[in-house]
């Protein structure tokens, strides 16, 4: 005999309570495969092919990816205010339409000026189609197991690029990179549909709770864990929100100053063009993985001991590509690819379940802003720094002295993590 108190479920609501909030998992992978894959590192398996065409210098050529990524330093903020009122779908819906178009009219780029403007519109795809937006959304859909969904979600931040670079290689060689662009906007053109029919902002909009939530319990709680967390104010009060500011900043300078250097250094030892865009490949394959298994136990293992082991694992990486030998490239690449999974996922997840997701637009967005900052400096001033003596080995140095320095912060950054994770809301 059922109690009266408690709602019988039709097999349909039984259906969407089970398993609609991994569609919307794979939603989120899906988008951050498309946009992340479509606007990072694949595409500088076209650099080549620019430089050959329009003679601009290396640093020339990498100030198109430190316009993308400024566009994210100086809008990523604004961005997560309009999430905050808005919700998620509308933004997703935006960034992949703009993606689109953008693709569509890059393949009609004639001069530097038109490059510079396609890559800003390609930052504005990243800002409102992009981690901060897809880490929101699954996030109000799971009350537990958060971590692993987080952790396939931010798979697709690598897996884009680990599937679109010797796509693009692919590509280029077939149809030349004109071609290749109108090509590659079918996907997020695609995308956009798949967003418009499918995605929904939270459970309630199809009348079920969040994953793990007490189905017992009522909508109006199901809308509290969404409000559930840190205001904005209370956050920047923090010492930990500043220290992952801080580390976040000198983190996607060096790694991204590395890797978005990464193709035309292999090329510069002696490596193919093909080889090199495999080599990037095995990068983002790997680094997916470490998403996935730092994710999973991100509830069991010790967090601040990981996080400064990546900081160092990822030291001897660029030490590898510094060495200037082919011998090493392999080995520093998988370094490089495990460390970042590491300390990409630790990041949002510790951002995540430190503040919960009253206003996760603005915080994510702020700490979104400093990485922003530091991975529009790294890739132009490692290929600026590289003009001065055509050696990557000083760059590489340096993005390396810099991720010393995360590491010795992190010595502080995890006395803090224990703090908050024992706050109430910690377990958001």
């Amino acid at each position: 005999m059922f109690q009266k108190n408690i709602p019988l479920l039709s097999l349909n609501q039984i259906w969407k309570q089970k398993y609609y909030p991994w569609l919307i998992c794979f939603s989120g992978l899906l988008t951050l495969v498309v946009v992340n894959g479509l606007t990072t590192t694949s595409l500088s398996v076209f650099d080549k092919a620019f430089l050959n065409e329009f003679n601009w210098s290396r640093d020339e050529l990498k100030l198109r990816e430190s316009v993308t990524n400024g566009v994210t330093l100086f809008f990523i903020f604004i961005s997560g205010v309009i999430i905050d009122r808005i919700r998620v779908k509308k933004m997703l819906l935006l960034g992949t339409l703009t993606l689109t178009i953008t693709l569509v009219s890059y393949s009609f780029i004639h001069n530097k000026s038109e490059a510079y403007l396609a890559h800003f519109f390609l930052g504005i795809s990243m800002i409102t189609a992009g981690s901060v937006s897809c880490i929101i959304l699954v996030s109000s859909w799971f009350y537990q197991k958060k971590g692993l969904a987080l952790g396939l979600v931010l798979v697709g931040t690598s897996l884009g690029s680990a599937i679109f670079s010797p796509l693009n290689s692919y590509l280029l060689h077939h149809f030349g990179w004109r071609q290749s662009f109108l090509i590659l906007a079918i996907f997020p053109f695609f995308t956009f549909f798949y967003i418009l029919f499918l995605v929904k902002n939270s459970p309630s909009e199809i009348g079920i709770v969040a994953l793990g939530e007490d189905k017992s319990e009522s909508k109006q709680e199901t809308i509290e864990l969404i409000q559930q967390g840190m205001t904005y104010q209370q956050a920047t009060k923090t010492h930990l929100f500043w220290l992952i500011c801080i580390c976040g900043f000198c983190t996607f300078y060096s790694l991204v100053g590395t890797i978005a250097n990464a193709f035309l250094h292999m090329v510069g030892l002696g490596l193919t063009e093909q080889d090199a865009s495999y080599y990037l490949t095995i990068y983002f394959l790997i680094a997916g993985l470490g998403k996935i298994f730092i994710s999973i136990f991100s509830d069991y293992i010790n967090a601040n001991i990981v996080f400064s082991i990546c900081c160092l694992t990822m030291i001897l990486g660029i030490l590898g590509f510094w060495t200037m030998n082919l011998t090493y490239i392999i080995p520093a690449i998988i370094l490089l690819a495990i460390s970042w999974g590491g300390i990409y996922s630790l990041y949002n997840i510790i951002t995540v379940k430190s503040f919960g997701l009253k206003e996760a637009g603005k915080i994510n967005g702020t700490i979104s802003m400093f990485e922003g900052g530091g991975a529009f400096l790294g890739p132009f001033f490692t290929a600026k720094l590289f003009n001065v003596d055509h050696s990557y080995q000083f760059p590489f140095m340096l993005n390396a002295v810099l991720m010393l320095f995360v590491f010795i912060i992190s010595i502080k950054f995890k006395s803090y993590i224990q703090k908050l994770d024992k706050i109430a809301f910690s377990n958001v």
